[in-house]
Parts: structure tokens; C-alpha cells; sequence
């Protein structure tokens, strides 16, 4: 066998392993699944991936607030927050998971009064325990073209 098709063969494993994307994680799939909850309104799909005491702690310079705290008020939350007429979703992306944390850039979207498209991104950190969404830290949000 000819010495340069040797190579390329011995090479091939890696160039395709290299190619390919690692399934996503538990972790990832769950804050997907949340975040699918609440683009359909569903706050009960959301609470059953809540952890009971998860909190929504918000950053902002060098602080960060608890507004947040607990399941029980972060569904009446949410239950007031989807009778707004305005209808906002987001999307997923720039994924990083590291261990019972994944950070990911999260992009609202909504058409203003003027059924003009508006947008915005933040950076948001969930920890998961339990196989439940026990914090979520977010970051100021970024208006996007």
C-alpha cells in the first residue's frame, strides 16, 4: 500500500471524529424543554422542571438580587407574566456545560406595538440538581439588530 494512502487512512478516525457534535446533555436537553414551556405559555410544563426552591437571581455590575425565590411564586409569576398580550420567545444558543451548570446565550424576541420585530440576548447560567432548574443567574440583557 502506497506510504501517503497509508497515512490518510490512519488519519481519516480523527478528521471524522473531529466532524462530529457530541449529543447535548442532560442538562441541556432540560433547559430546552424549559425554555420550549415557556415559548408555548405552559406554565405547568415549566413548574415540572422547576426545582422547589429554585431561585432567578439577576446580575447587574457587581450585584446580584435574589427577585425570585422559590417554585410557588415563580409560577404566579410566570402565570402573570403570559397574560401580557405581548407574545415573546426565545431562543438557544452558544452552549457551554460544565458539570450542574450550563451557560447559554438566550435571545428574546417580540413585535412591538408597531408589529415592528424587536430583539434582545443575555447570558444566562441554570444549575441543575436533582434533574430540576435550581438556579438560573442572568445577565444583563443586550439589544440585538
Amino acid at each position: 500500500m502506497p506510504k501517503l494512502l497509508m497515512m490518510m487512512l490512519m488519519l481519516l478516525p480523527v478528521s471524522v471524529a473531529a466532524e462530529t457534535t457530541a449529543p447535548p446533555s442532560d442538562h441541556q436537553q432540560l433547559v430546552e424543554r424549559y425554555t420550549a414551556a415557556f415559548n408555548a405559555r405552559d406554565v405547568n410544563a415549566m413548574a415540572a422542571l422547576m426545582h422547589p426552591g429554585i431561585q432567578w437571581i439577576t446580575i447587574s455590575g457587581d450585584q446580584s438580587k435574589v427577585t425570585t425565590d422559590g417554585k410557588e411564586r415563580m409560577v404566579s409569576e410566570m402565570e402573570s407574566y403570559f397574560k401580557s398580550p405581548t407574545r415573546i420567545s426565545s431562543s438557544l444558543g452558544g452552549w457551554s456545560v460544565n458539570g450542574d451548570y450550563v451557560t447559554v446565550i438566550e435571545t428574546a424576541s417580540w413585535s412591538d406595538s408597531k408589529g415592528e420585530r424587536q430583539a434582545q440576548s443575555a447570558t444566562a447560567v441554570y444549575q441543575i440538581a436533582d434533574r430540576l432548574i435550581r438556579r438560573v443567574w442572568y445577565f444583563p440583557e443586550q439589544k440585538t439588530q
